[in-house]
């Protein structure tokens, strides 16, 4: 598998592969995609077949592909080749802004953590990683929790229930377990650690970072996801990205197609997070209008912006 693959992977590709499954299931209907082509970088177009018949008509804009740096790709192709090395085929899910490892230790590592992956409720993998927080005491006043890194969001949980004022580093974790349990034993652990900390001495506490995937079941591995991190920044540039794939996308698609799809990929570091949805909500809708369906592809999960209503596809008919 390793030897005839190419490397980094096709990110729009893994993604229409996610998308294709969705829709088969959701329409209970084979798919066999005929065609791709690439007319641009990030954007992508072909046509597949549904139920060996009607023609869909499909255009993918892959924002990952205008995020991708030059040190990005060759850790994405080291991540790659090392798990199709281990016989894996699944899409690797990097938290938005994470670091992927482009050597040894770290390539061995995150195939470990992909081989004991496991499979949470909604059908996608978990990928436990090792990592460690850092929690000092500031002053001996107070009850609250300042937090750097992956925990920002969960500071107020803190508060009135630790012995002064503290600074939290979770710069290590980027991604909670989807687990509720899992987060509060997180919570209550940092809580105990704050009982701890003598003078101004570091407690750490370990914690275990938890990315997504998704197991592809043929063919060789794909991450994705950005080394742009999280900002007003990144907002910006991925509606600025979307508006030109969208306006070259309106020239992507088949006539005579039985309907059009447009598949949006994007980084986020939880799918209830991503902006795709509500940045192209905030477009001119003559941008997608020519679209049938939409969907947007991120951390995993495969969200539908537009579907239609059931029965007006026209293979979407009850199985003889």
């Amino acid at each position: 598998m390793a030897g005839s693959a190419t490397y980094p992977a096709d990110t729009a590709s893994a993604a229409l592969r996610l998308f294709v499954r969705r829709l088969g299931a959701r329409y209970a209907r084979s798919i066999r995609v005929d065609e791709v082509s690439t007319s641009s970088e990030g954007l992508a177009s072909g046509v597949a077949t549904i139920g060996r018949e009607w023609p869909l008509a499909f255009t993918v804009a892959d924002t990952l592909a205008l995020d991708a740096t030059v040190e990005w790709e060759a850790a994405r192709a080291a991540v790659e080749h090392r798990l199709d090395i281990e016989g894996r085929s699944v899409a690797l899910w990097v938290p938005r802004g994470g670091a992927i490892p482009a050597s040894e230790p770290g390539l061995s590592e995150v195939a470990l953590s992909v081989a004991e992956a496991r499979t949470i409720e909604d059908g996608r993998l978990e990928v436990r990683r090792p990592v460690r927080l850092y929690l000092r005491r500031v002053d001996t006043s107070g009850s609250v929790v300042t937090i750097m890194g992956g925990l920002g969001p969960h500071w107020a949980q803190f508060t009135n229930r630790v012995p002064g004022t503290f600074s939290l580093n979770s710069a290590e974790l980027l991604r909670l377990p989807a687990s509720e349990e899992e987060r509060n034993t997180l919570a209550e652990q940092i809580v105990v650690a704050a009982s701890q900390v003598e003078g101004d001495l570091v407690q750490v506490v370990p914690a275990e970072d938890a990315w997504t995937g998704n197991d592809l079941l043929e063919g060789g591995s794909c991450v994705l996801g950005s080394p742009r991190p999280e900002s007003e920044e990144s907002s910006a540039i991925l509606r600025r990205n979307l508006r030109r794939l969208l306006q070259e996308a309106g020239n992507a698609t088949s006539p005579t197609a039985a309907a059009r799809a447009l598949i949006l990929v994007g980084a986020a570091t939880y799918a209830e997070e991503e902006k795709l949805s509500w940045a192209i909500r905030g477009m001119d809708p003559t941008l997608y209008a020519g679209f049938d369906i939409i969907a947007v592809v991120a951390d995993g999960q495969v969200k539908a912006l537009l579907e239609p209503p059931r029965g007006t596809l026209p293979w979407d008919a009850p199985v003889a």
